[in-house]
């Protein structure tokens, strides 16, 4: 049974840094801007991994039958359930698509919560991580909070060598709007993705296992005689075997 959670454990700078009104308020831009994505993936289970509870951040999932909902709380994450980052009580290939914002940012072993988001994917499940644009504007918000932005070069390349196939990526969320002495960050401009000067960025990733490769069936060649050539496959199959059980041993 996860342990019950506790409302004293200190929460980390970076979390702490996520859940000020700045942030927030930038956070609910992006993720509206990224609910069409999260709205056309399809399937039973959806995994939303989340910085804080907080009702700005509901995202409609129509197609998804049963939503799994964690917030981080220090080291690890509290919601439906408590776990830590990089072992989270649930089963291999199940979750039709696993949902981050600022997951990476706040956390301690970005290569290990990733590696836990391929596990839990489905074949051909779908993951979208919402990031920190590190080039933005913005960046003045959280750059001296103990935050560690991600690039979607940076992010690709963790998710490539997991084995996740990088289906694309786009800037979206609040942009740097205003002359040089008015020049603020509109949270509610109008929706244009693309400039790299924009809050966040949205990546999606998907798990493709390979299929099966049909064999051409041939037919099968009978040797006259007894026992097998040294060579043969059988012969070096049975080597292996024994090479493996000298090391065991």
């Amino acid at each position: 049974m996860p342990a019950a959670r506790s409302p004293r454990q200190p929460a980390s700078p970076a979390a702490s840094r996520l859940a000020s009104e700045p942030m927030r308020g930038l956070l609910r831009r992006a993720r509206h801007d990224a609910a069409a994505d999260v709205a056309r993936c399809s399937g039973r289970y959806g995994l939303f991994l989340e910085p804080h509870a907080d009702e700005g951040f509901v995202v409609s999932a129509p197609n998804l039958h049963t939503r799994v909902h964690l917030q981080r709380e220090d080291e690890g994450f509290a919601g439906d359930l408590v776990c830590s980052e990089a072992a989270m009580p649930l089963a291999d290939d199940s979750f039709a698509l696993v949902f981050l914002t600022c997951a990476f940012e706040a956390s301690r072993d970005a290569v290990g919560l990733a590696a836990e988001c391929a596990r839990l994917l489905e074949p051909e499940g779908t993951l979208l991580v919402l990031g920190l644009n590190p080039v933005s504007p913005a960046r003045l918000r959280w750059m001296f909070g103990g935050l560690r932005a991600w690039s979607p070069e940076a992010t690709s390349a963790l998710l490539s060598g997991l084995g996740l196939e990088i289906v694309g990526w786009r800037y979206l969320g609040a942009r740097w709007s205003g002359d040089a002495a008015t020049a603020a960050i509109d949270v509610a401009g109008a929706r244009v993705h693309g400039s790299p000067l924009r809050s966040a960025f949205l990546l999606e990733a998907r798990r493709r296992d390979p299929g099966l490769t049909p064999l051409r069936v041939s037919p099968s060649r009978v040797r006259v005689g007894s026992g097998a050539r040294a060579g043969s496959a059988r012969v070096r199959s049975a080597r292996l075997r024994s090479a493996r059980l000298r090391i065991v041993r």
